[in-house]
């Protein structure tokens, strides 16, 4: 099944490739379209189980896969050179998708971005096959670790805003559902911090990272030890959370731009 779903937006002579987070679709980016779409040309893309992407399975896909179906993508659109942006669990589709065009790409936004560094619970979930098993068990039994996330916040081993987030993502059988298949399908989309600072470095990409100050899923120094290592890189810190992230980015670049 294609992994490829998207709506275009704007008009701008530039064009640039937008991955959301989960639990979002392409409409995340409407923000871009509305201040940015006399600059870019948009391609907001749907995540696999997300917006109008129709992916059931939970069959885990390669980077190679990611690649190969993007080319198709890049051919069928005439596209030759293009920036990309991504954040949260959408961060992962960008930094696969420099990995394999970092040739072409003219930019990279990372939006409090996964994949710059391993999260622990997220490998601990999918690393094996038990632990898949386990993880499949606590997505679809959820009532438990709800009151363990209670008692964490209570006890202050857990910020209120991530349990929060935490809670929001699992109150649905629908969202649990998309949990799932997201984590098992996207966990060969891993990345080595050494390899992505060579690559940058090689090609000398302009790379943005926007952090919010009150993000606790991630948190602005995540970023840091990547940023002294690319001449080419920037942090920008936002005073907004991990969910305001991609609305107060598009109101900074459009700024700017202005600006400029």
């Amino acid at each position: 099944m294609s992994l490829i779903t998207y709506h275009r937006w704007g008009n701008g002579p530039e064009v640039l490739i937008a991955f959301h987070g989960i639990g979002q679709s392409h409409q995340a980016y409407q923000s871009w379209a509305e201040q940015l779409g006399t600059l870019y040309t948009l391609y907001a893309f749907d995540l696999p189980y997300h917006g109008a992407n129709a992916r059931t399975s939970s069959e885990a896909f390669s980077k190679a896969e990611w690649q190969a179906q993007f080319n198709d993508f890049l051919d069928d659109q005439s596209i030759e050179n293009f920036s990309v942006v991504g954040f949260s669990m959408g961060g992962r589709f960008a930094l696969a998708t420099l990995e394999g065009f970092a040739a072409r790409i003219r930019h990279v936004f990372l939006l409090a971005p996964d994949g710059i560094r391993e999260n622990p619970y997220y490998r601990l979930a999918v690393h094996n096959p038990l632990s898949r098993l386990i993880f499949k068990y606590t997505v679809f039994h959820v009532s438990w670790l709800m009151k363990l996330a209670e008692w964490l916040g209570k006890v202050k081993l857990i910020h209120p805003s991530t349990m929060r987030f935490a809670l929001w993502m699992l109150d649905s059988p629908e969202k649990r559902t998309r949990v799932y298949h997201s984590w098992i399908a996207f966990r060969h989309l891993r990345f080595s911090q050494a390899s992505l600072v060579n690559l940058l470095n090689q090609h000398a990409i302009p790379v943005q990272f926007f952090m919010g100050t009150f993000d606790r899923m991630m948190p602005p120094p995540l970023v840091s030890p990547l940023c002294k290592q690319v001449p080419t890189a920037s942090r920008v810190v936002l005073r907004c959370g991990h969910n305001h992230l991609i609305q107060h980015t598009a109101e900074y670049l459009q700024r700017k731009k202005l600006q400029a």
